[in-house]
């Protein structure tokens, strides 16, 4: 039986958390056996004194010091032990049930890697209008850079080998897009899938802003240049 490892990276998400956990652990998997890890990325609102009481039935792991979200997730990919790896965001901006149709092309053998796109399918995407237009540019950017035809290079849902995960690095947010990039320099077959997207604001909780993206095309850019 093959096995999903569900990666999820939390910073300061006590609203959220539970109801998220409650949707991994009872999203479908078809076939595939289920493993949870938790990354609390030294949370400060009472988030981990509230992952405790997962601690019997998921993995836990608490950061000593905030990292950002390319780091937590780097800590999670250590501990996997799943044929396959996804990331999950600790919030309600992605919904568990999508998981399915993630595992689809695999199941299929028609991919190595599957993003979930919020552009694609028949639900016009909601969110802010700069918001949408960043992440369309740095998509066309890394399209441009690594000759791919990607919609959404800046979705949180990824579904990616185990054996992949050695090139996701320590970072923020741009950590990643520099991943979607080793994953095309190893010749990997890309699909996408639509997922639903539910966007919350900064008085939400969201905490990426504009200039992540500013400096993100900028990682990418050096990045590149790096790999000629």
């Amino acid at each position: 039986m093959a096995k999903i490892s569900i990666v999820i990276p939390c910073y300061n998400e006590v609203r959220t958390i539970d109801e998220l956990l409650s949707r991994v652990r009872g999203a479908s998997v078809g076939g595939w056996e289920k493993e949870i890890l938790v990354v609390d990325d030294a949370s400060t609102d009472g988030t981990r004194e509230l992952l405790k009481k997962y601690e019997d039935t998921m993995r836990i792991l608490y950061l000593k010091k905030n990292g950002g979200k390319g780091t937590a997730v780097r800590h999670g990919l250590a501990e996997a032990t799943g044929d396959y790896i996804l990331i999950q965001d600790a919030d309600l901006e992605y919904d568990p049930i999508d998981i399915q149709s993630l595992l689809v092309p695999i199941d299929a053998g028609v991919a190595d890697v599957v993003y979930g796109s919020r552009t694609i399918g028949p639900v016009k995407r909601r969110g802010g209008f700069i918001a949408r237009i960043g992440v369309w540019l740095i998509t066309k950017l890394i399209n441009t850079l690594y000759r791919l035809k990607l919609t959404d290079v800046w979705t949180c849902y990824k579904l990616f080998p185990r054996e992949a995960s050695v090139d996701f690095s320590a970072g923020r947010f741009e950590s990643e897009l520099l991943f979607t990039a080793a994953l095309a320099r190893r010749d990997c077959r890309f699909v996408e899938v639509p997922i639903s997207y539910a966007p919350r604001d900064s008085v939400e909780g969201k905490k990426i802003r504009y200039r992540d993206g500013i400096y993100a095309i900028i990682v990418i850019c050096m990045d590149r240049i790096r790999h000629v």
